[in-house]
């Protein structure tokens, strides 16, 4: 039997549960979505909320997917990424 769309977790659901976001953050982008028919990953890229490496580990473990980070061109680049975003994030809320 094939699984479909409604038996992965949402995807706000996945950010929470790994730490990335707060249900307040999920609330935000889900209200500024509305109406705007873009994807919610989009938006709370688009919000500075995640960056789009934490986006793509989301969607992968919302799929059931293992994404493999380690190795490849660029490894280094996506912790540099997270890492910038996570400073900006604390410097915004300070």
């Amino acid at each position: 039997m094939q699984a479909t769309w409604s038996d992965q977790p949402l995807l706000g659901s996945v950010l929470v549960e790994q730490g990335v976001l707060e249900n307040d953050d999920v609330e935000e982008a889900v209200r500024a979505q509305s109406g705007s028919g873009e994807r919610l990953g989009e938006v709370l890229v688009g919000l500075g909320l995640i960056c789009r490496p934490e986006l793509d580990r989301a969607i992968a473990t919302q799929s059931g997917l293992e994404l493999d980070e380690e190795r490849g061109f660029g490894s280094g680049l996506r912790a540099a990424i997270e890492r910038r975003h996570r400073d900006r994030r604390a410097f915004a809320m300070s």
